[in-house]
């Protein structure tokens, strides 16, 4: 048994066992860390009120709004270089983290600087300083983990990302209880972030002491070059999470912030999911993109699309069907005006899973250049709409922005990677949608009936499970026969 275990989850053996590997691990690390997160952020909400939150969540996204020149994709490139070139990965890691560090140093500067000066509300400033501070070591944890994943080591990824979201929710626990303050939030945040880079530092420690002696300049420009295309595709997503409190904040008072951060902060846990497929599965991508192996990435990218929307679908019919009474549950109902926002910003999943595929194949295949214009375009939608619809229709139309950028930027990227890889999305979703269909009738039946929201969710997930199995739905498939070939 200890054997078999062994086999499956700390041996890479072959693309199958591979990627269930690299998924259970970064699940563990980022779905059950992110859980554990969530319960001190829900508490937070609570003790600090709508007002408070909101102050806090606002100054969280100004400064995050300015980390899109933290990385620039340098993370993703260490990624994929390390993974192609196996014999120059000490190199790239220290050619990739003096750059990182530069990225830094400026990150931290426009943040202190610049980003009091898109404030509108001055209690937020205050915390902006330790937000910089926060970046600084979320930005090292991060470079240490792009690294892990080129190794396929994401068991130790799991590590270090656990450590860091334990010591945000014991902190978390501990002050807020004693001194309920956005301004406490903020500390415990920075600290935890602290404790995630000493933790990645010291697990890749063999690295970090060579950073001077296999720095290579001339590998500086050839990162860079790779790197400027594809970070303009992190750009919409810092557009989607933070522009939105931003020009919230121009129009509207901290409590719509808070209820919007709310609503959001469900959502961003919800990102994790396709993530985790997508990192475990990008190393694998980029060697058979590299080796121009494009029959074998058609059929994984269908069949990870397929496992992301089979998630995504029962997310965005559940949630829109369940919306008001998870947000009461959640938060209480001072949080009840967040509801119209979640019933929108809850089908982002149907965009962002899939699209979060969709970047990891333009970067395995080095078509950062061909998507420039659709980011672009999808960013400044955002902008435009939110513009138009805060005014009038507050946090919902703040959401409402969201998913016409999401849909605008993501119908570009696919348009141009099925150029390279012609893959298929619908056809493969007819029995999904159709268990879809029947856990949200049941959903709403339990719903009216008065069951409590979490018996609801449980029963109602049960029943999508078992409707797959009754269609038969492939992606069971896969995960049976993997199971099998552990036995045998």
């Amino acid at each position: 048994m200890f054997t078999t275990l062994k086999r499956l989850f700390l041996e890479n053996r072959n693309t199958r066992q591979t990627v269930f590997k690299n998924m259970f691990w970064l699940s563990f690390g980022q779905l059950a860390g992110r859980l554990i997160r969530a319960a001190v952020i829900i508490y937070a909400a609570r003790v600090l009120g709508a007002a408070d939150y909101g102050i806090f969540s606002y100054a969280l996204g100004l400064a995050a709004f300015f980390t899109i020149f933290a990385d620039v994709s340098i993370n993703n490139i260490l990624t994929r270089e390390a993974s192609q070139k196996p014999a120059e990965r000490s190199h790239y890691f220290a050619t990739a983290f003096w750059i990182k560090l530069g990225l830094l140093i400026l990150t931290t500067a426009l943040v202190v600087f610049v980003a009091p000066f898109f404030s509108k509300i001055e209690a937020a400033r205050a915390l902006i300083p330790f937000i910089a501070l926060l970046t600084v070591f979320d930005g090292i944890r991060e470079f240490g983990n792009s690294f892990l994943r080129a190794l396929e080591k994401m068991e130790v990824e799991a590590f270090v990302n656990t450590i860091t979201n334990i010591a945000i929710t014991a902190a978390g626990f501990a002050i807020l209880s004693v001194s309920a303050t956005a301004y406490s939030l903020t500390m415990i945040y920075a600290f935890a972030g602290g404790v995630g880079a000493v933790v990645a530092i010291y697990v890749l420690r063999n690295e970090f002491h060579g950073v001077v002696a296999n720095f290579r300049p001339e590998l500086i420009k050839p990162l860079i070059t790779a790197a400027l295309p594809f970070a303009l595709l992190g750009v919409l997503g810092t557009f989607m999470l933070n522009t939105d409190m931003i020009m919230l904040g121009w129009w509207r008072t901290p409590e719509e912030i808070g209820f919007y951060s709310a609503a959001q902060k469900i959502i961003v846990v919800l990102y994790v999911l396709p993530t985790i497929l997508s990192s475990a599965i990008f190393p694998v991508l980029a060697r058979l993109a590299g080796q121009g192996r494009h029959d074998e990435v058609r059929v994984l990218i269908e069949r990870a699309m397929s496992a992301v929307l089979m998630l995504a679908i029962p997310i965005a019919i559940g949630g829109v069907v369940l919306a008001a009474p998870i947000i009461t549950f959640l938060y209480g109902a001072e949080y009840a005006p967040a509801v119209s926002a979640f019933m929108l910003l809850i089908l982002t999943p149907l965009i962002i899973f899939p699209g979060t595929l969709l970047g990891n194949l333009i970067l395995a295949y080095n078509k950062q250049k061909n998507v420039v214009w659709g980011i672009i375009l999808g960013s400044t939608s955002n902008i435009v709409f939110n513009a138009l619809l805060i005014p009038v229709l507050g946090i919902a139309g703040a959401a409402l922005a969201t998913i016409v950028a999401q849909i605008l930027n993501n119908g570009f990227i696919m348009n141009v990677i099925k150029k390279v890889v012609h893959f298929k999305i619908l056809v493969h979703l007819t029995k999904i949608i159709g268990a879809g269909i029947v856990m949200g009738v049941c959903a709403f039946i339990l719903n009216a009936l008065g069951l409590h929201v979490v018996a609801t969710i449980i029963i109602s997930g049960l029943i999508y499970f078992g409707a797959l199995v009754f269609f038969r739905e492939h992606v069971l498939s896969e995960a049976r026969a993997l199971a099998t070939s552990f036995k045998n």
